[in-house]
């Protein structure tokens, strides 16, 4: 396997999917502490990472799913999917996107989840689809993983 020089967690998305890719833009502007780092759902960084867990690419991409990965290439890494990325995710953010956390962590995950998979059925509905993976920006470009194997 390739070793990946990493920081964080690293949230792994649809690459291909416009409010995938919004989302990404969402977090970056927000990501003050520098505690994310993005891999697409079509890189082979993102296989990898998944087949350490049992999971397979395709299975992923028809759960219309995202992944965040805690702790990664360590022994203590572990997968979190669905609502629980978002729950997560605001909570490494901070401030008052912390707070919001908090509050969703009170949502039973069945009835989270239940609105994760609503959204995701109908993202590109909501927000379109790429032909191929956008390119991040010249200055961002270091936070994102195996967009150029």
């Amino acid at each position: 396997m390739r070793s990946w020089n990493l920081a964080g967690s690293i949230l792994i998305y649809d690459g291909l999917c416009g409010f995938c890719n919004r989302t990404v833009q969402w977090v970056l502007k927000r990501d003050k502490a520098n505690q994310f780092r993005f891999a697409p759902q079509q890189s082979r960084w993102a296989e990898e990472a998944l087949l350490r867990h049992g999971m397979q690419r395709d299975a992923m991409l028809e759960q219309n799913s995202v992944y965040l990965v805690l702790n990664p290439n360590s022994p203590q890494e572990r997968i979190l999917l669905r609502s629980d990325v978002t729950v997560y995710s605001l909570l490494l953010l901070g401030g008052v996107w912390k707070v919001l956390g908090r509050c969703l962590q009170f949502v039973p995950r069945f009835v989270r989840d239940a609105a994760y998979i609503l959204t995701a059925r109908n993202r590109f509905r909501l927000a379109g689809k790429y032909e191929v993976c956008p390119l991040p920006t010249a200055e961002d470009r270091e936070k994102f993983l195996g967009i150029t194997d």
